[in-house]
């Protein structure tokens, strides 16, 4: 289990299927991590298993547990390109009343470490929809810096958005949180 001052990440379990049939079906929840309202799908329990539990070759995914052993959100990376060492991070923190309080940020800090030191990945990325102001300061306050926008990418809501693509940098992120 990795360990950060506000969250802790271990791997998902089945028990976690009812929180996560939760959060991956909630209107709110679904708009600010991926700007997906509608949602393409509703899943059922079923799926949400098969997704997470069993999941993908290139799809890794983690739990975000609070100081109390919580489960807050998930957590993980894809797109992984081994002779870049690079990958892309996802992360959602499903349980509302923990947003705003530091845990996304606490547990991206956590995860990016455990990446650059134990995966020995060189850099990391990530992209948003540019209305999640929130989740962009986030980012920032873990060292990403915006690389690039693809112009009206996502429709949320009846509109499309621009898409913000974000990167860290191992080098960098040592320097603003050390090992």
């Amino acid at each position: 289990m990795l360990k950060g001052q506000k969250t802790a990440i271990r791997s998902l379990e089945e028990d976690d299927i009812d929180a996560l049939y939760k959060w991956y079906n909630d209107q709110e929840v679904n708009l600010w991590s991926s700007g997906a309202w509608p949602l393409n799908t509703l899943l059922s329990k079923d799926e949400i298993a098969a997704k997470f539990l069993d999941g993908s070759p290139d799809t890794y995914r983690y739990a975000i547990l609070d100081e109390n052993d919580l489960l807050i959100g998930t957590i993980g990376f894809k797109e992984l390109n081994i002779p870049g060492q690079s990958a892309t991070l996802f992360i959602v923190v499903g349980n509302k009343t923990y947003w705003g309080k530091g845990y996304g940020t606490d547990a991206l800090i956590t995860f990016a470490r455990f990446l650059f030191t134990q995966w020995n990945f060189h850099r990391i990325s990530l992209d948003t929809w540019d209305e999640n102001i929130r989740a962009i300061k986030a980012y920032e306050r873990v060292g990403f810096k915006i690389e690039g926008r693809q112009r009206k990418a996502r429709f949320v809501l009846g509109n499309y958005h621009d898409v913000i693509l974000m990167g860290l940098l191992r080098d960098e992120f040592l320097a603003l949180h050390g090992k």
